[in-house]
């Protein structure tokens, strides 16, 4: 699981039936110190409760297909599983 930042929102007019409902937002991976890494992904957000700006979870790949609120699995590369409250990052020892 990662953090990334939503970016955007994309509107589809068809989609796989299994994907009707399902909000699909553009995300920035983020590191631990909210810095932009490597390039913007395309991950659904089964939940629809998340808007631009939001730091959230995310799982990508084989994580990512049984994302469908039922558990169902969805065609998807990257999936938004929650919505980050707040990063706790221990003091880093040189």
């Amino acid at each position: 699981m990662d953090i990334a930042r939503i970016i955007g929102t994309i509107v589809s007019t068809r989609k796989v039936p299994s994907l009707e409902g399902v909000t699909i937002c553009v995300i920035q991976p983020l590191d631990t110190d909210f810095r932009n890494v490597g390039a913007p992904l395309i991950a659904t957000d089964a939940t629809s409760r998340h808007g631009v700006g939001e730091i959230v979870y995310y799982v990508a790949s084989g994580d990512a297909v049984f994302t469908g609120l039922q558990g169902e699995d969805l065609p998807v590369d990257a999936a938004i599983v929650g919505i980050v409250d707040s990063i706790d990052v221990p003091e880093r020892f040189t």
